[in-house]
């Protein structure tokens, strides 16, 4: 069954919804990774770099919103894949909570034929680590200050290289519900229309 343009448009509001946490707070990591030349760099994607590649084209194929384990064939060696989540806590006193905990898991991937950055001498899944903790670890966005709280190195079953940082802030829970395009504050079931500045 095939969508009308309007419903497509539907659809692609999403990439821009002030309800769904995890969308919004992907969409924030995105940019801030592809925006980091350092990054683009220590991926070491030879096929992106031959064709003079802009920082987006990473995304999809380097960088992931999502994780997964790569095919050991794949002509990519290095990944980046992230992840969100969001852990409610719910009170006796209130029918929804105000206060939540969100987390951001990075995973990286290196091939271990490509595990050495050769300008630095470092493990390159190693490097890229502290670049993403240099830019991520005590910053402020989307709500609070994010603190690195897990810092973990293993290895697959496939030739890869891992390390795991797992980021996390406590902030105001999502008390926002679009109804028609507009957004709407809910306070305990009722919806208020928010005061936005002209």
């Amino acid at each position: 069954m095939g969508l009308s343009k309007a419903e497509i448009q539907n659809l692609r509001a999403f990439r821009d919804s002030l309800d769904n946490d995890n969308i919004k707070l992907k969409q924030q990591i995105k940019k801030k990774l592809l925006s980091d030349k350092y990054i683009i760099h220590v991926l070491n994607n030879k096929e992106l770099e031959k064709t003079d590649a802009e920082p987006d084209d990473y995304f999809g194929v380097n960088i992931l919103p999502f994780y997964i384990l790569p095919d050991t064939q794949t002509k990519v060696d290095n990944f980046i894949c992230f992840e969100t989540s969001n852990e409610v806590k719910y009170s006796m006193n209130y029918n929804a909570s105000v206060r939540k905990t969100q987390q951001i898991t990075f995973t990286i991937l290196c091939n271990d034929k490509n595990d050495i950055d050769k300008e630095t001498s470092l493990p390159r899944h190693d490097l890229l680590a502290a670049l993403i903790q240099n830019m991520f670890n005590y910053e402020v966005f989307l709500g609070g200050r994010w603190i690195l709280v897990s810092d973990r190195a293993s290895v697959t079953d496939t030739h890869y290289l891992m390390r795991t940082l797992l980021f996390q802030q406590e902030t105001d829970n999502n008390l926002v519900k679009t109804i028609d395009g507009k957004p709407r504050i809910i306070n305990k079931h009722v919806l208020c229309e928010p005061s936005i500045p002209n």
